[in-house]
């Protein structure tokens, strides 16, 4: 099938919630989708201070959610968690696990899933966020000028599961030692004190404006683009990013990380083929982009 030009597609602003439940191993599952309504030709700020980059992009519905363990083993048939239980986020997840041929997406658009919720419009499939949309969506869509430092607000403990505070004192570290140093004594001196992480079900802390929940902590959450640390050759109509490189963008940090990497600039990146038990993921179902020429 040929692909679409998201930029070409046109949605009403106020779209329904899509929705498709079915019945777990244990109980009822629900995945839902909220619309995140598109720039509309008033771009947005990706990035933090002088150096964002103002970004344009069409809209796409992004599950409320990372994918649950529960809907990665309904499409799947197995479960590759670290920490077990349907509610919680899948982890232990590569992004060739999800994006490979016969991987999960592709499993999930060939399902009963998809034309359930595609709505009369098959250009719609399954796919992972580029940086820029994941970044919009967790800034609130158009209420990214609220400007919040976690997706919905500047208190991580109503958004986030994470791991320690970043505190004057980590801070202090930094500014005698430099960054590098001082963020290497911090890190061992947090690794001295005890402190057992987990993830936590999904939904259980407040959402943002659009809806979404745990865009800030629990699980990292893959994005399609290669990494590069150039704003500049970040697209700026909501594409991934396509190269040249290998590691692939990780972005909205996870339950052991400090918040400030759960804050909704940070970007994080890792080669392709890594998991561990704080790498997952969420949907977007949107058009296809182009092929890039």
């Amino acid at each position: 099938m040929v692909a679409c030009d998201p930029s070409q597609v046109e949605y009403l602003e106020d779209m329904e919630p899509r929705r498709f439940a079915w019945e777990g191993q244990a109980e009822r599952q629900e995945l839902v989708l909220v619309w995140v309504p598109g720039t509309s030709g008033a771009p947005y700020g990706f990035g933090h201070g002088e150096q964002g980059r103002r970004v344009t992009l069409a809209g796409f519905f992004m599950s409320t959610t990372p994918v649950t363990q529960a809907l990665w083993h309904r499409a799947m048939g197995e479960n590759p968690a670290r920490h077990v239980d349907p509610r919680c986020p899948v982890e232990n997840v590569s992004w060739a696990h999800v994006t490979t041929a016969g991987g999960f997406l592709d499993r999930l658009n060939a399902g009963d899933m998809l034309p359930a919720l595609w709505g009369g419009d098959p250009s719609l499939r399954f796919r992972l966020p580029s940086e820029t949309e994941w970044e919009y969506a967790a800034r609130g869509g158009p209420r990214w000028q609220d400007d919040f430092a976690f997706s919905g607000s500047n208190n991580p403990d109503t958004v986030a599961w994470y791991g320690p505070r970043w505190r004057r004192g980590d801070q202090a570290l930094v500014a005698v030692l430099g960054w590098r140093s001082g963020w290497h004594l911090a890190n061992r001196l947090r690794k001295a004190l005890p402190h057992r992480t987990r993830t936590h079900p999904v939904g259980l802390k407040a959402p943002n404006a659009l809806g979404l929940s745990d865009m800030s902590g629990n699980v990292w959450e893959w994005c399609e683009d290669i990494c590069t640390d150039d704003l500049d050759a970040v697209p700026r109509d909501g594409r991934p990013y396509a190269g040249p490189g290998t590691d692939r963008r990780l972005r909205g940090g996870c339950h052991h990380n400090w918040d400030l990497h759960c804050r909704v600039w940070w970007r994080y990146g890792i080669e392709p083929g890594a998991h561990d038990g704080c790498i997952g993921f969420r949907l977007v179902l949107a058009p296809e982009w182009p092929a890039v020429t």
